[in-house]
């Protein structure tokens, strides 16, 4: 009941045109922010900003921050989130950062965002995975805590298509599949290198992911078709030496010749699927039984290594990591963008029983 008086005494001081933000000594009553939510006991929060502000000054006893502005989503069409591993290590970097500094030691901290559904929520994932990273917090414990302030709206995550959203994820499928991968070891912020990440997601550097260590690495598909980038094999196949990538699944139809992979040592298999499409029966065991027989690194392209190569990498996390079809598909996105595109989250919802059991057979 406290918190509820707390946003009662918020709405009165909104009334008062003149005070004083230094006479406000706790984030509970100031009338910039509205369903305030508690992360660590007096400590740190996560807010929203009250109708018609744009942002909110720090004052003596609370440092306001806000990310909305920061760190980015770089969207294909309609889709906004959730936000790559490097913005979430970039982010957590920051607020350990803010906890950790003897400026704050007397202060509230506070991360506010916009009304803005898509920031609101981008905001709402990055509290929430370091509320799961680093507070012990599990996936529904650091959900629920984000309505602790009130009944706060959050927009689904969505596919990378045009048109109305009918493919969603939600915060809390992102945030299963944070919590799987890092127990499966899948990344760890104490030696994760967000430079190489940054650098290499980059279509100049490649356009390259890796989704599970030395295991799948995703990547754009080369070309050197006349009317195309010039994109050609030679581009990673030092990359792919360096990492002990012994193999190249192409998924898309040719568009270069395999040999340039093949004469540096590096096998080669064609698995065409047509651009949009699920995985045939065929394709998937394929694929599944290469990569269960295969002791290094297999790097996966389709034309642009997201929809056709995040469906098959999903496929195998659900089998091989008893990761729903949901958290494959969050695990994928927040290592890259736009993986997994329409209906391929519907086949992947559709074989997720099948591949739990068969991956059950398997161990």
């Amino acid at each position: 009941m406290q918190k509820d008086s707390g946003f009662t005494k918020n709405r009165n001081i909104c009334d008062i045109r003149n005070f004083n933000p230094e006479d406000i000594t706790t984030v509970y009553k100031h009338p910039d922010v509205i369903h305030v939510c508690e992360y660590i006991k007096d400590k740190l929060y996560f807010a929203t900003l009250n109708n018609g502000r744009k942002d909110v000054k720090s004052t003596s006893s609370i440092s306001f921050f806000s990310i909305d502005h920061e760190l980015i989503y770089n969207n294909f069409y309609n889709d906004f989130g959730p936000l790559n591993i490097a913005c979430l290590y970039r982010y957590c970097c920051k607020v350990n950062k803010k906890l950790e500094s003897s400026v704050n030691q007397h202060r509230q901290i506070v991360h506010y965002t916009s009304q803005r559904d898509q920031k609101r929520t981008n905001a709402a994932y990055l509290i929430t995975s370091y509320a799961l990273l680093y507070l012990n917090k599990t996936p529904k414990e650091a959900y629920n805590s984000l309505f602790t302030g009130g009944d706060v709206p959050l927009k689904p995550f969505r596919d990378a298509s045009m048109g109305p959203a009918i493919y969603n994820i939600h915060l809390l499928d992102c945030l299963n599949a944070l919590q799987k991968a890092a127990s499966f070891g899948f990344f760890n912020f104490n030696d994760f290198d967000v430079n190489e990440y940054e650098k290499y997601e980059d279509i100049r550097n490649g356009d390259l992911s890796w989704i599970v260590p030395q295991k799948f690495l995703a990547f754009v598909g080369p070309s050197t078709e006349p009317g195309t980038p010039y994109h050609p094999p030679e581009c990673y196949i030092d990359y792919f030496l360096k990492n002990g990538v012994i193999a190249v699944v192409r998924l898309n139809k040719k568009s270069y010749d395999a040999s340039r992979f093949t004469e540096a040592g590096i096998k080669h298999y064609d698995m065409f699927m047509p651009d949009g499409t699920v995985p045939p029966r065929r394709i998937l065991n394929e694929f599944l039984q290469l990569s269960e027989n295969t002791t290094g690194p297999i790097a996966i392209h389709c034309k642009a290594g997201l929809g056709r190569t995040g469906s098959l990498i999903a496929a195998y996390l659900i089998k091989h990591y008893k990761m729903s079809a949901r958290e494959a598909i969050a695990w994928t996105r927040i290592c890259r963008p736009g993986s997994v595109i329409g209906h391929q989250q519907s086949w992947l919802e559709n074989m997720e029983k099948n591949l739990l059991n068969t991956g059950q057979q398997y161990k």
